[in-house]
């Protein structure tokens, strides 16, 4: 065995983290990270360390909202609301005023901040602010600067990213995305083309609904053949996706109560975290292999919308389905997202009695 693979130098586990060699400086002296100084002076840090903290600083609280606030630079924030931050499953709140960011803030902590233009003195000061209130705990912090010499000035939490600020919004968004990723941990059992960052808290959602395996609801059936009414076609279900399955709550069209998730076309709709429509399923090489595409299921067009609990996280989709391909119009496409709309708000009645009963 290699002892040496186990010790990193500050460069090293600066690369593994995601953050400047700075960064992990601070660290060290602050006693975040364990390390020790060679007869050299060179200064060496166990790797279980750092992986350990890895581990600690993705762990999403079961109170962080399903949300990205991106403080844009200035003239960045119509760039911001096109180009978003694809694939978190977060939705994206943008402005470019810090008093209405910090508004969004008090609503509750989100999953994600992006502060660009972080050297500025004001929004230096948010990032502190931040990065020291303990209700901002499970929340990542991104700084976004073309330089990031301000960050020697304070300690900085093991939570924090460094992105250089790029002239174009989507290098910049790609940047986050990619360092997000890789500090990910990784899950070999719902890793996939389609698995979004926040997928281990969007689970953990998922089993808080307790909505899987639940009864029959008549509100929910209501619901399901408004949908398939409202954009005609033969099949509508409600479903809720778990790590392994999709289960439908409620369903119109189609026998059964579950398919294995490899089947779901709702993996798109997370994934993209807004309403998705595929007009021909059998020209999308995606699903050339889904079993739903062939007799005696003939599936040949989708439609979903995001369902969400409380606080943003997608359960699932209210979905439409078709055996023949086909488009959605204005009016149908709206309605659908409003029927989507309805069956949220019914899921959070619904936990919400749940909770109440239980108190009782």
């Amino acid at each position: 065995m290699d002892e040496h693979k186990d010790i990193l130098t500050s460069a090293k586990a600066a690369s593994i983290l995601g953050v400047s060699t700075r960064t992990v400086q601070l660290w060290v002296e602050g006693g975040e990270l364990p390390s020790w100084k060679t007869p050299g002076g060179h200064r060496r840090i166990p790797l279980q360390a750092v992986l350990d903290l890895v581990h600690n600083s993705d762990k999403q609280g079961a109170d962080t909202r399903a949300y990205a606030i991106v403080l844009a630079g200035q003239g960045r924030g119509d760039q911001w609301r096109d180009v978003g931050l694809p694939g978190l499953g977060l939705l994206l709140e943008v402005t470019e005023d810090i008093k209405v960011a910090q508004d969004w803030l008090e609503l509750g902590p989100p999953t994600l901040v992006v502060i660009e233009a972080a050297d500025v003195s004001d929004r230096r000061k948010l990032i502190a602010k931040i990065s020291s209130e303990t209700r901002f705990d499970q929340t990542k912090i991104v700084s976004v600067a073309k330089t990031q010499t301000h960050l020697t000035k304070q300690p900085v939490k093991p939570r924090m990213i460094e992105v250089e600020m790029s002239p174009e919004v989507s290098s910049t968004s790609a940047s986050i995305i990619q360092s997000l990723f890789d500090m990910a941990p990784r899950n070999d059992r719902i890793a996939g083309p389609l698995t979004v960052w926040n997928e281990e808290a969007r689970l953990q959602a998922v089993k808080k609904s307790g909505l899987v395996g639940s009864e029959p609801d008549k509100s929910f059936d209501r619901l399901v053949r408004l949908a398939a009414f409202t954009a005609n076609t033969p099949i509508a279900m409600f479903t809720l996706v778990t790590e392994k399955e999709q289960w439908f709550k409620a369903r119109i069209g189609f026998d059964g109560d579950q398919t294995t998730r490899d089947w779901a076309f709702c993996n798109e709709t997370i994934y993209e975290n807004q309403i998705t429509i595929i007009e021909d399923l059998q020209k999308s090489g995606r699903y050339s292999s889904n079993p739903t595409l062939e007799k005696p299921f003939g599936f040949n067009f989708y439609a979903g919308a995001p369902v969400r609990d409380p606080i943003g996280y997608i359960l699932g989709s209210m979905c439409v389905i078709d055996v023949r391909p086909r488009r959605l119009n204005l009016e149908q496409r709206e309605a659908l997202e409003t029927v989507a709309d309805a069956v949220s708000s019914l899921v959070n009645l619904r936990m919400l009695e749940r909770d109440l009963n239980q108190q009782q």
